[in-house]
Formats: structure tokens, sequence, C-alpha cells
């Protein structure tokens, strides 16, 4: 359940008409001048409303290639590693599919994002409905920092949270306005976080070791070796966990299947679902939905 406290900064960024009920398959990361949206299992009730507008300026990370977006009439597909980027004000609305869209959206207050996008250029840009390449993996680490310091709760959280929104902010506008960064050599970490987003983007499929390890170019034994010790556990193991957490989060809303819930989430078979969610939260899928809240 969003805190009033929070509802009232999501209604300042994505609009007075936004409910609790749209957002029941949203992860939300709140603060005051930028927040994160990320769907869960279904769409967002307010995103598929037709022809609404958001008083803030969005721009979708996509994580797959299935979400389509009407502007005034006009159709636009996703695409991975690409920033779709809206200015406020434009009547939009989000195609609702059978599968749960993939994307994280990034929220920010209208004078906060104009102020520094006057750093890199004198007049307000028009963004209705434009895709941009992400030139860089900064954007992802930074909203990874964004959602990681989101929960958690210290005295300093309100403080690096700004912090990290202005960073976002500028790596965003420094993607859109073709700000050059100097080239860098991918490190393992980064070679890592590439899996680990791919990963997120396609748990519902079936993925091996030798298609994550091909995707970096290297053998499945370099690949393996180097993922499990930076991450102390197996590729599958993780790809696993991820798809458990997720199909947490999709029973959290009561409005899908433990069966639908097992497909949505790559697991091939129910009773191996179930096996697998009570060894790693020592509780089935279904007492799982009878105890939460």
């Amino acid at each position: 359940m969003i805190s009033n406290k929070n509802l009232k900064i999501i209604k300042s960024l994505v609009g007075d008409n936004i409910t609790q009920d749209n957002l029941k398959f949203i992860d939300t990361f709140i603060s005051s001048k930028l927040s994160l949206f990320m769907p869960i299992g279904g769409n967002c009730g307010y995103a598929v409303t037709p022809d609404h507008q958001h008083p803030a300026y969005m721009f979708v990370m996509a994580y797959d290639d299935e979400t389509k977006v009407v502007i005034e009439g006009k159709s636009i597909q996703s695409s991975l590693n690409t920033i779709f980027c809206l200015s406020p004000n434009i009547k939009h609305h989000e195609v609702q599919s059978y599968l749960p869209p993939k994307y994280c959206a990034v929220f920010i207050e209208k004078d906060f994002f104009e102020k520094s996008l006057y750093c890199y250029c004198e007049e307000v840009l028009y963004l209705n409905g434009l895709v941009v390449d992400i030139k860089s993996h900064k954007v992802d680490l930074l909203i990874r920092d964004f959602i990681y310091e989101s929960q958690n709760s210290v005295s300093t959280q309100i403080m690096v949270l700004e912090s990290i929104a202005t960073l976002l902010t500028h790596e965003i506008i420094r993607n859109i306005v073709g700000y050059d960064n100097p080239p860098i050599e991918r490190t393992d970490n980064m070679l890592i976080n590439e899996t680990v987003k791919f990963m997120n983007s396609t748990y519902e499929k079936d993925v091996t070791v030798e298609e994550l390890a091909k995707r970096l170019n290297l053998s499945k034994s370099h690949f393996t070796k180097l993922f499990t010790d930076a991450m102390q556990v197996s590729p599958m193991v993780y790809l696993r966990t991820i798809r458990l957490q997720n199909a947490k989060k999709m029973l959290r809303t009561k409005e899908l299947s433990v069966t639908v819930v097992a497909q949505q989430c790559g697991f091939n078979s129910t009773s191996y679902f179930t096996k697998m969610f009570k060894e790693h939260f020592l509780q089935t899928p279904k007492e799982f939905m009878e105890n939460f809240g």
C-alpha cells in the first residue's frame, strides 16, 4: 500500500486522477523531484487510460520490444536499450497487451528538469515521443542506485535520493542532446550488470548459460566463473531468484492464479514453481496469497 505522502508526490508528477488501484501492478520508488515506476505482472491502470497526460516529464527505459504507446494517433513501439521521451501535458496512452510490460518509467518534475536542461541548451526541448539510444551504462546504474536507496530507511535517504535524482536527470539529458562521453572500456562489473539487466528483461523466457555467455562474447566456463565470483551464486540460480521475486510481486496483487504466475515468470511446471517458491520463501504460493494482507 502506497502511503498518502507518496501518493501525493505521485499525483504531482503523474496526474491528479491516478489512484492506488491504478498502481496495483506497479513497483514505485518515490522522491519529490524524480520517481520511478516499474510494472510487475500487469499494466498501470492509469497508463492505459486513453489520452491522459502528465504534469511532469516522462522518460521510459524499455526492457523489451513489446510495449506500444499511442500519441495523437501515432503508434510508437518500444525498443530495447532506448529512452522514450515525453514532455508534460501531451496526450497519450499505453496499449494494453497480454504479456506484462517491462520498462522503467522515470518521471521528473518540470521545473527541476528544465533547470538541468539549461546547462546544455538555451531552449526547452519539445519531446513528443522522441526515442533515443542509451549510449552509456550510467542510466541503468543510477536507476539501480535510486531503487536501492529508496528502500534504505536511514536518516540520509532523502539527501542521497536527491543527489541520485540530479545525476540521473543529467544523464538522461546527455543521452538526448548527444553529449559525448569519453569511450569507456567495459569492465567485468559492467559485463555482469549487462547480464543482470538482460535477465530482468527476459526472465519469462527459456534462457541458457550458453546464450548469456554468447551475448558477452565469452566462453561458457569463463562467463560462469565471472558471474559466480561477482554474485556469489551461479547464473541460473540468480535467474531463478529473479523469477521468484517477480512471482512474489505478482502474487501480491491476488489477480492472477498460481499457474499463470508460474508461466509468466518462466517456470514450465507449476509443481516445480511451488517447490522452489516454498524453498525460497518458506511457504507455498497459495499460502503466501492467503497470508498477504
